[in-house]
């Protein structure tokens, strides 16, 4: 998630612009309206705040009257500080870099800075406290950046609500009491950006799906009611899918979604073998409909069984899962029992009387 999305929150709020002091204070105003709505946790700014830092501006009219050259300050603050290399030493076949360097307790100390003695034009040593002011300052720790802007990320997760709700509260909260000057901007992402992106193609891919299935179900059977019956089961899964999301208090995210996706294609599955076997028993024997409905329906219900509980029981231990990814697994899995457990208790029951109800008349 976080490669994707540069953040691994459910929801990242990100100030996007080139006054990181001024972004600052706007992601702190926005961190403040997201701890005080309802289902935010462990609400935090990403970027540290500023931190010491040395600065060394050279003084150009002074390294003049002492005729020394910027580049020859610069060299030695890289030398002292930085480290530089001055020779190579080989050793057979290998090769090492000779680094001159100030020892730690030398390069860290400012005063051991200022005392850096630099060579003038006539030989003379000048202490690096006469050629530039050398002094902390408040600088940032890290700066991020997003579209070539400079960026300050707001991050939360949420519990206990859905994010689609959380989001939609807090872009109502934030757009009446944060503005910011043109040139910027605040987006929203994390992983609420990729349900928004998800939710978007499955509301594509899923009517899709579900044309294509009654489709080949009708080329199946070649009868608009028995296709319908079939396409029954999809309803069973939905609802038991909800239902089993309510029960253990999961909000619908990415992965379940792919479960309901899961739970259509199985479902049908289920639908496609009673109601073949009661096309098949109601073609051999067409004296008796209900005896033919009877009989086909306690014929296939053992499969309908090793089809069905197989499945259930083969995703619990990826429905309790507690490990890394879990909250990944959970949902999905969830979904699928729950689709599964109302189909193999609904689809035996109700598809003989449906079927046995349009087929009556003929």
């Amino acid at each position: 998630m976080e490669i994707v999305n540069g953040s691994a929150a459910d929801l990242a709020v990100s100030v996007v612009g080139d006054d990181l002091e001024m972004m600052r204070k706007k992601a702190e105003t926005i961190a403040q309206i997201a701890k005080n709505t309802q289902g935010a946790d462990n609400v935090n700014i990403e970027q540290e705040g500023d931190q010491e830092q040395l600065a060394i501006d050279i003084n150009r009219e002074q390294a003049t009257r002492f005729g020394i050259n910027v580049a020859d300050i610069q060299n030695m603050i890289e030398v002292a500080i930085g480290g530089k290399t001055i020779s190579t030493l080989y050793d057979g076949a290998k090769r090492y870099d000779i680094v001159v360097r100030f020892l730690p307790q030398y390069r860290n100390s400012i005063d051991a800075i200022k005392d850096i003695l630099v060579p003038s034009s006539n030989g003379a040593l000048i202490p690096m406290n006469q050629l530039a002011n050398i002094h902390f300052v408040e600088g940032q720790t890290n700066i991020y950046r997003y579209g070539s802007k400079r960026m300050i990320t707001v991050r939360t997760n949420i519990k206990g609500r859905d994010q689609g709700s959380f989001v939609k509260e807090l872009q109502e909260k934030v757009g009446k009491n944060v503005t910011v000057p043109k040139g910027y901007s605040i987006i929203y992402g994390g992983q609420y950006e990729n349900l928004e992106r998800a939710g978007k193609q499955l509301a594509f891919t899923i009517p899709l799906t579900i044309i294509m299935v009654f489709l080949f179900l009708f080329m199946l059977y070649k009868n608009f009611q028995h296709t319908m019956i079939t396409m029954s089961c999809i309803l069973f899964a939905l609802g038991g899918g909800i239902m089993a999301l309510l029960i253990r208090g999961y909000y619908f995210n990415v992965s379940a979604g792919v479960g309901f996706v899961s739970i259509f294609g199985i479902s049908v599955m289920s639908g496609v073998l009673l109601v073949s076997a009661l096309n098949r028993k109601t073609l051999f024997n067409k004296d008796d409909l209900q005896e033919n409905v009877l009989t086909a329906s306690k014929e296939q219900l053992r499969a309908l069984l090793s089809i069905l509980v197989v499945a259930i029981v083969g995703l619990i231990p990826a429905a309790t899962s507690s490990g890394i990814g879990s909250d990944v697994r959970r949902p999905l899995a969830t979904v699928i029992i729950g689709g599964l457990t109302s189909t193999l208790f609904f689809a035996p029951i109700l598809i003989p009387p449906l079927y046995f109800w349009m087929n009556e008349k003929k």
